[in-house]
């Protein structure tokens, strides 16, 4: 087992975000790695490896970052391999194949590099790569196309227990025996040939649970307040599904999506609000900071659901959330 580290503390800060772009290319494949702002003196992360026989393993954990995998960087290679890309901490968005997969940790994604991707990190993360060779992922993924770019979701048995045993032994590569290397990689493999086995019996993925793609759809809401797009359409293309489908999500619910969302952006006002570290931005600021248009759009909602507006609250309100 040849096993290689690559701490990006050692690279002068303005060169760490190029000097992972090569690393990708040289380690994976080419990509076009991009950076959410133009910081690059910010970047900063660690990758390491280990190859075995048949598979190499690779963690990476960085700042934010973005890769796409264009149909030119497709054309540049000889040999394709499958990548399994599991998230062992923050989150993800993944594209390929039409589909459209957002990883929380104990999640994965199967993946081609001989096809185009999109892979989307807003914050800090830890993910572990597996690369399998075309010849060995031919024959113990058969079907695998019926996957490429779904979410493994960590609440399948099946799909926890092969995450669970990646995520222990990437964080065991440095130190992995070489008597192990062997026996590791065929324990992978084996349990990897079983979730595929298990999700393509049936001719189509299995979809989890309506209560677990509820609380991933929350947490993912919770994850983008933030953002002005954030609403059912934007939801329902990321975790894959129709917008029919996630309004039945939340029917039982107390509230709808939207007013979910609303509801949740208004509370983080609520908190900012009275929090002191936030006491040098304006109230139009914080408005704008948690997706709403402008003051008057925040006034009218925040009365109507605290019974008083926000500048009274930062006053020195001691209103609760209700």
């Amino acid at each position: 087992m040849l096993y290689q580290s690559f701490p990006l503390s050692k690279v002068a800060p303005g060169q760490r975000f190029e000097h992972f772009s090569g690393l990708v290319n040289r380690l994976f494949s080419p990509t076009r790695c991009q950076l959410p702002k133009k910081q690059p003196e910010a970047f900063n992360g660690a990758v390491d490896t280990a190859r075995l026989d048949h598979l190499a393993i690779a963690n990476v954990a960085t700042s934010a970052v973005r890769v796409d995998r264009l149909p030119s960087h497709i054309a540049q290679i000889n040999e394709g391999s499958c990548l399994v890309k599991f998230q062992l901490a923050g989150q993800s968005r993944f594209e390929q194949c039409g589909h459209v997969a957002h990883l929380l940790p104990g999640d994965f994604v199967i993946c081609s590099n001989t096809e185009p991707y999109r892979l989307r990190f807003d914050g800090a993360y830890r993910m572990s790569v597996l690369a399998i060779d075309e010849t060995t992922a031919n024959r113990m993924l058969r079907n695998r196309e019926q996957l490429l770019g779904q979410r493994m979701p960590a609440e399948d048995p099946s799909c926890a227990l092969l995450s669970s045993f990646v995520a222990n032994v990437a964080g065991k590569l440095s130190s992995l025996p070489e008597a192990m290397a062997e026996r590791v990689e065929h324990t992978i493999i084996d349990l990897l040939g079983g979730v595929v086995t298990a999700r393509t019996q049936s001719g189509t993925p299995v979809r989890q649970p309506a209560v677990q793609t509820l609380l991933a759809v929350k947490q993912f809401i919770d994850s983008q307040l933030c953002n002005r797009r954030l609403g059912p359409a934007m939801i329902a293309t990321n975790f894959g599904i129709s917008t029919r489908y996630l309004h039945k999500l939340f029917s039982a619910e107390p509230e709808t999506v939207t007013r979910y969302i609303r509801s949740q952006r208004l509370a983080a006002c609520h908190a900012m609000l009275q929090d002191p570290a936030a006491g040098h931005m304006t109230i139009t600021e914080i408005a704008m900071h948690w997706g709403f248009y402008d003051l008057s759009h925040l006034t009218h909602a925040f009365s109507e659901r605290y019974g008083r507006c926000p500048s009274a609250v930062r006053a020195g309100g001691n209103l609760p959330i209700t």
